[in-house]
């Protein structure tokens, strides 16, 4: 019997396999659920739309239907939740991920900026009329805690509407 010597077969090189595509590498997942950066992101970009569409919904109003003092006919509401939604929305399109939570964060951070916004306008009434010297009592008005909960409600209902609608599983 003969010995037979195969040929090593030769590899095909990029250029001969043109029409077979290769297969795009699988998202690095990091193991996090919540991308910080991105959260932040949202909240300053809703925080800016907060002030955009707040202002000019009121200039509007007013246009329209006089100026009265306290009166903004729930502008400012509903201002507030399509901020909330829509920086809930980016964060979430950002992070590519996890959708519900980055908004839910958003809208923590939503909730968190307006409180420490209410005590520091608290802070500066006690502080002017502290240096005056009087002593009287300052009415900061009720505490309306129905308000409260329902703004903090309604602020983590919108981060988790705009999370949703960014598709992002």
């Amino acid at each position: 019997m003969a010995t037979e010597t195969r040929s090593p077969k030769r590899r095909q090189t990029s250029a001969s396999t043109g029409s077979r595509r290769a297969p795009a590498p699988a998202p690095v997942s990091t193991g996090r659920t919540i991308s910080w950066r991105h959260c932040l992101i949202g909240l300053f970009v809703g925080e800016i739309a907060l002030l955009v569409l707040s202002n000019v919904g009121l200039i509007a109003t007013n246009a329209a239907f006089g100026s009265p003092a306290s009166i903004d006919g729930g502008v400012v509401g509903v201002s507030t939740l399509l901020a909330v939604i829509f920086g809930g929305w980016l964060a979430a399109r950002l992070a590519g991920r996890f959708g519900l939570y980055q908004g839910i964060v958003v809208a923590i951070g939503f909730i968190a900026v307006g409180a420490i916004y209410t005590f520091f306008q608290e802070s500066s009434i006690i502080a002017s009329s502290l240096a005056t010297n009087s002593h009287h009592l300052i009415d900061l008005g009720p505490m309306d805690l129905g308000n409260l909960f329902s703004g903090d409600m309604l602020a983590l209902f919108g981060g988790s509407v705009g999370g949703l609608l960014s598709g992002k599983r």
